[in-house]
């Protein structure tokens, strides 16, 4: 009865409008670039990705944000330091459009903080269903809604990512 490709627009016509123009949090996202990540033989045996990673030219996109507490851990080497948990609410028709599919490994950049990607979640679905893995009534019942990725704080030192200057 419900469910169906207008109801489905519908739905996410007004969460687009609500990311977009209501809570409008920005980030910019650094896809994690594997074939530029090469190892050397100094690095490895094998050839295998060196600590050195290389990242795509960052996207900004909207998302929703849900910011962990900061946490400091002593470190008897270097001292104190701080660490946090940053959950990212992405639309999934929103990265579907850019063609960006988020892994672990990649890093979203908000307010000048870089955070690694550790866990990509993608269970929020319109009816229960995702027809990109269908197996039930018809095809336009249901469908994926949203990917949520959750990273923690590291250094952009580690990363060695530099803004450009203007």
């Amino acid at each position: 009865m419900f469910g169906s490709a207008r109801d489905i627009s519908f739905i996410k016509k007004i969460n687009t409008e609500l990311m977009e123009n209501i809570i409008q949090q920005e980030v910019d996202y650094y896809k994690y670039y594997l074939q530029e990540t090469k190892g050397t033989d100094s690095d490895n045996l094998y050839g295998e990705a060196s600590s050195q990673k290389t990242y795509y030219t960052a996207v900004r996109l909207t998302c929703l944000l849900e910011r962990g507490d900061q946490a400091y851990v002593q470190d008897d080497q270097f001292g104190v330091d701080v660490t946090q948990q940053m959950t990212f609410n992405f639309l999934k028709p929103k990265l579907r459009e850019i063609n960006l599919v988020p892994s672990a490994g990649d890093i979203v950049e908000v307010r000048g903080l870089y955070y690694e990607l550790d866990q990509i979640n993608e269970n929020q679905f319109i009816l229960g269903k995702d027809n990109d893995y269908g197996k039930s009534v018809g095809t336009e019942f249901g469908e994926s809604l949203s990917i949520i990725c959750i990273g923690h704080y590291t250094r952009a030192t580690r990363l060695q990512i530099t803004k450009a200057r203007y």
